[in-house]
C-alpha cells in the first residue's frame, strides 16, 4: 500500500520531514519506505497574511486552489483530509472520484464563535472595531451563519467523518449533520518516555518553572500567560525571590506569521518587566520537551474553550 502524503514544504525532502517527525514527536514509522510525499507550490493561498479581511472564506477558496494542485499531481483513491481543508472534500470525491474521509482536530467555524459575534464579545477573531458597533456585529453575523452552511455542505460530503474530542464531536455533528459517519478518535498519546522522568527531577534546583506547551498561535493567548505571570510575580515579597521563578513558553512556529506572533509577545514581555524571568523553546525536540516537563513545577494552559483536554494532560504529566 502506498500512503502518499501533499506537503507544501518544497524547501525540504521527504527524509528531512520524516527526520522532523521523530526528533520533535518521538515518531518513528515501521515502514517509511512506503511514504511517497507530493510537494504543492501554491501553500500561500491558505495562509491568513494575504486575507487580513473575509479570512475564513479566502483561506477555504485558497484551500481549492491548492486542493486542485494536489488533485493535477496525484489522484489518491482515497483522499484523508488532516488539516482541516474541509472544501476540498467535495473537489476529490466528484472531480478527483475518490472516497474522502477527514479527521477534524479543530472546527473552521463553531457555534460558539457565532455566539461570540451574537453576543459582541471582543476576541482574537472579532476585533474591537467590529465588536463596537451594532450594524457590523450584524453583518458579520449573517457572514458567519453563511459561512458555516457552506462549511456544514462541504464536511458533509465526507465518507468517514473523525474527530479529536467530544467537544469538536458536539460541533461538526451540528455543522456536517453526517449523523452515523462521524466518531470520536482520541489522538494516540504515548507517555511511555514521560514515564521515564524520576519523580526527583527537580533535584537541587530552587527555581520554579512555570511551563506552557502550546503552537504559538492566537487562540492559545500566550499574552495572557504573560499577564497572569506578571501578576503572579508582582504579589511576591522580593525581588530575590521573583527571580527564583520561570515562565517556559514551549511551542513550535508553523510560518512567518507565528514568528511574528512571537515578535510581540517577547516585545509584552519587556514592556511588563518580566523579559528577563520568560523563556521562549521554539521548535524543540522531543528530548527538550521531555526536560521541559520534567523540570516543571506548574503547567499552564489558557486557550479559551479548549477542545483537546490538554489541562487533564497536563495533570497526569506532574502527576507521575
Amino acid at each position: 500500500m502506498r500512503c502518499v502524503i501533499y506537503t507544501g514544504d518544497v524547501d525540504v525532502t521527504g527524509d528531512v520531514i520524516l527526520q522532523r517527525a521523530r526528533l520533535r514527536f518521538n515518531v518513528i514509522l515501521p515502514r517509511p519506505d512506503d511514504i511517497e510525499f507530493v510537494f504543492l507550490r501554491r501553500r500561500l493561498w491558505v495562509e491568513a497574511r494575504p486575507y487580513p479581511i473575509f479570512t475564513l472564506l479566502g483561506q477555504s477558496v485558497g484551500s481549492l486552489v491548492l486542493g486542485f494542485e494536489a488533485l493535477l499531481k496525484f489522484v489518491p483513491d482515497i483522499y484523508i483530509d488532516t488539516m482541516g481543508y474541509a472544501f476540498t472534500l467535495p473537489m476529490f470525491k466528484y472531480l478527483g472520484s475518490c472516497r474522502v474521509a477527514c479527521y477534524v482536530h479543530y472546527p473552521t467555524i463553531s457555534t460558539d464563535m457565532l455566539e461570540r459575534v451574537s453576543q459582541r464579545t471582543q476576541t482574537y477573531n472579532n476585533a474591537s472595531f467590529i465588536s463596537r458597533s451594532p450594524l457590523l456585529s450584524y453583518m458579520k453575523l449573517i457572514y458567519y451563519r453563511l459561512f458555516a452552511y457552506m462549511y456544514g455542505v462541504a464536511g458533509n460530503r465526507s465518507d468517514v467523518v473523525m474527530v479529536n474530542s467530544s467537544w469538536t464531536f458536539g460541533h461538526i455533528s451540528s455543522l456536517w449533520q453526517a449523523d452515523g459517519r462521524t466518531y470520536v478518535v482520541y489522538p494516540p498519546c504515548d507517555v511511555h518516555e514521560f514515564m521515564t522522568i524520576p519523580l526527583d527531577s527537580h533535584g537541587e534546583d530552587l527555581v520554579r518553572s512555570v511551563v506552557s506547551v502550546a503552537q504559538f498561535r492566537p487562540e492559545k493567548d500566550h499574552s495572557l500567560q504573560l499577564k497572569a505571570f506578571r501578576k503572579f510575580i508582582s504579589g511576591l515579597q522580593s525581588p530575590e525571590e521573583s527571580r527564583l521563578h520561570r515562565l517556559v513558553l514551549v511551542g513550535s512556529c508553523r510560518n512567518d506569521e507565528d514568528v511574528a506572533r512571537v515578535e510581540g509577545l517577547k516585545a509584552l514581555s519587556l514592556e511588563l518587566g518580566i523579559d528577563q524571568l520568560v523563556e521562549f523553546r521554539l521548535n524543540v525536540p522531543f528530548d527538550e520537551l521531555k526536560r521541559c516537563l520534567a523540570e516543571a513545577t506548574v503547567g499552564i494552559h489558557t486557550m479559551w474553550n479548549e477542545h483537546f483536554g490538554i489541562g487533564r494532560w497536563w495533570l497526569n504529566m506532574l502527576d507521575m
